[in-house]
């Protein structure tokens, strides 16, 4: 962990949070762009993006408060909106994220971390997400305090949509949802991902992150909307609606604002998509190693607290 942190000079944990580390500089008009810790099935890949063959990008959001309950006959039932979402103790406790495909004759091609992109490569996908999170030493959870005052690292994270959707929902139950398609033309759709490869490159593993400042802002909420006004040229109405971007308080409405939500009502449910990758036996057995692998690392940095 940097200097600047409450935790500095602990290891920052192996949980897959990691920004990217550019093979070459990434220049603005990129075809095809290079690098190291895109996320994919629990492990670290070198990717090549073709920039070129980005069509389509999605605004995503999931609430990470506790869900309101009431007493059921059978234990606690979970409150539901209208929507199909929880109600939430906290609503303006919001991730927001975003999600690339790309055309089918264009994947995006995975190789060993570090090693040669010759050859076939060990992955081919058609979608991925760009998501800045927070991350500290082992047995450190996300919390307020350490959010708002800075000590966490900001890693901004290239992940697959399936390793998102494992580590979301299969393990932590989030009801991530998807707008629909953003009304950008295809020069701002690959702008887009090419400044979010540049700040994620930029950032590194050496960026607080802070949930709340009233300059300096450096959240989930912050980045991918400040790096969405970068790529899009608004009308003054819009403009305006752009200022509003850093407290998590509903990313749906911020993109409404912008006038890019080309269609309000449209609402996808990523488990309902995902839902034979989740039902998937692998992936059921996957996710009980990883919880239990989670628990022995979280007794173990709690031993060495004490």
């Amino acid at each position: 962990m940097p200097r600047w942190s409450r935790y500095a000079g602990q290891a920052i944990a192996n949980n897959g949070r990691h920004s990217i580390a550019a093979v070459e500089p990434i220049a603005d008009d990129a075809a095809c762009v290079t690098f190291d810790y895109f996320r994919h099935e629990g492990a670290d890949w070198r990717a090549v993006a073709p920039v070129a063959g980005v069509r389509d990008v999605s605004g995503q959001t999931y609430n990470f408060s506790a869900p309101k309950t009431r007493k059921g006959e059978n234990g606690p039932e979970t409150l539901f909106r209208p929507s199909g979402l929880p109600r939430r103790k906290i609503p303006i406790l919001n991730h927001v994220q975003c999600r690339f495909l790309f055309a089918d004759d264009q994947p995006v091609r995975l190789y060993p971390n570090g090693g040669p992109t010759s050859g076939e490569p060990a992955h081919t996908l058609h979608d991925i997400i760009y998501s800045a999170e927070a991350t500290g030493p082992e047995g450190v959870l996300f919390n307020l305090r350490d959010a708002v005052m800075g000590n966490m690292v900001c890693a901004h994270r290239l992940l697959s949509t399936q390793e998102m959707v494992f580590e979301r929902v299969a393990v932590e139950g989030q009801y991530v949802v998807e707008s629909a398609p953003l009304a950008l033309k295809p020069d701002e759709q690959r702008r887009l991902l090419t400044r979010a490869l540049q700040r994620s490159n930029r950032a590194g593993m050496d960026e607080p992150y802070y949930m709340l400042r009233l300059w300096g802002t450096n959240n989930c909420t912050s980045n991918p909307l400040e790096i969405l006004d970068e790529v899009v040229s608004y009308d003054w109405l819009h403009w305006l609606g752009a200022t509003l971007y850093r407290l998590p308080l509903s990313p749906r409405f911020y993109l409404r604002l912008r006038g890019l939500d080309s269609d309000p009502s449209f609402r996808k449910f990523l488990r309902v998509e995902f839902a034979d990758y989740l039902n998937d036996p692998a992936t059921r057995r996957r996710r009980r190693d990883h919880v239990k692998q989670a628990i022995a690392d979280r007794r173990k940095a709690q031993g060495r607290g004490r």
